[in-house]
């Protein structure tokens, strides 16, 4: 195991009803929030009027700022920031699924600088303040509701960057599971997808740490079966609740404990993706990893042994477990090839131009121009 130190300063609360308490710790710091929302499902779903009523029972003065897209643009951060200025908020509440809160961390950090969010998120210039975050989520997926993540997107310059702060932990996040049965099937399926892949990019980080390897497998064990219930019944609490706590676990720092931070691969390879296709980010990953784990399959074929013996049960094979993976994926309706997304096979040369720009490659196992055509080319 490596060195490591763990700290996790995100108060969470899970359950149904939750959101009640969001009231007393807006409270506790100001008096003006700038509330930031997707694009509007929120608003119908009774999830917004939750909190407001919270805020308007303290005394709370609050303003929107909706439309944040699915693939989140520095664009809207940065007019997110000038409203948020103007009304002069001392607080963000954020309440949706990733793209929300990771543009609501940009947010928090761009209040205090006098240039573009970019200038922060693309790591020329480093943070130096914050506003305080809640969070009220809406979707499991990406778990940036307990770690001091974000990803953004640059059209202009077809980027898309995670960046990170250990100011943006958000002070509390509010997870009532309830408020994810409204998700559509497909988001659902994506949030899953995610979860996995995000388990999957610590996990087959070559370093020893014994006890944050058995629990990525059993996070994995854990979302093929919930991962199914959840779809096939979505209003079953129960699936509903392990998933959401899947996804926050699955990017808390506890799979990273003795570990050197994971691979990341995927993920640079899948932001390509997105940023050329707008494609969603859990459907992405779900195409590319089963083509990663078949191009790098030598190096990693003894976790995948682990992997399958833990997950699929004595005896069982790195091969079962690709297998497995793909199947599970199918049965959610999330993709496993490019042409599921309609992306077809002449686009390989506008994506592999993307991805040397870009200059993807993961943490431990290199990435080039040679693998980025044998991965494309397992992935139709």
């Amino acid at each position: 195991m490596k060195n490591f130190t763990s700290n996790n300063p995100t108060k969470l609360f899970f359950g149904k009803g939750v959101v009640s308490k969001l009231g007393s710790f807006s409270k506790k710091l100001g008096k003006k929030a700038i509330i930031m929302i997707g694009k509007g499902s929120v608003k119908h779903n009774g999830i917004l009027d939750a909190v407001t009523k919270q805020l308007i029972s303290v005394g709370t003065e609050y303003v929107l700022f909706e439309g944040i897209k699915s693939n989140p643009i520095f664009q809207d951060v940065d007019a997110c920031v000038s409203i948020a200025r103007e009304f002069q908020a001392d607080q963000i509440i954020a309440i949706g699924g990733g793209s929300v809160i990771d543009s609501a961390k940009a947010v928090a950090v761009g209040f205090f600088h006098d240039g573009t969010v970019w200038d922060i998120c693309s790591g020329g210039i480093k943070a130096k303040e914050a506003l305080p975050i809640l969070c009220v989520l809406t979707l499991a997926a990406t778990g940036t509701e307990m770690n001091m993540f974000s990803v953004i997107q640059n059209d202009e310059t077809g980027q898309k960057l995670g960046w990170g702060s250990d100011l943006v932990y958000p002070k509390v996040s509010f997870l009532d599971p309830e408020f994810t049965f409204s998700v559509p099937k497909t988001y659902t399926s994506y949030g899953v997808s995610d979860l996995i892949a995000h388990t999957f990019e610590q996990y087959f980080e070559p370093t020893s740490s014994p006890l944050s390897d058995h629990l990525a497998t059993d996070i994995i064990k854990l979302a093929f079966e919930y991962g199914k219930q959840v779809i096939d019944n979505p209003n079953d609490y129960e699936a509903r609740s392990n998933i959401l706590w899947l996804a926050t676990v699955a990017l808390n720092g506890s799979l990273s404990a003795g570990k050197q931070g994971g691979d990341w691969g995927v993920h640079g390879f899948e932001h390509s993706l997105s940023v050329l296709y707008d494609i969603p980010h859990g459907a992405g990953l779900s195409i590319i990893y089963p083509a990663w784990m078949k191009n790098y399959f030598l190096e990693i074929e003894s976790k995948l042994d682990f992997m399958a013996q833990r997950v699929l049960g004595e005896g069982k094979k790195a091969q079962d477990f690709i297998a497995a993976y793909e199947s599970f994926s199918k049965s959610i309706d999330s993709p496993t090839r490019l042409a599921h997304v309609d992306i077809k096979a002449d686009q390989v040369d506008k994506i592999v131009e993307n991805l040397i720009t870009n200059k993807v490659s993961g943490a431990f196992f290199e990435q080039n121009e040679e693998t980025y055509h044998k991965m494309l080319g397992l992935m139709w």
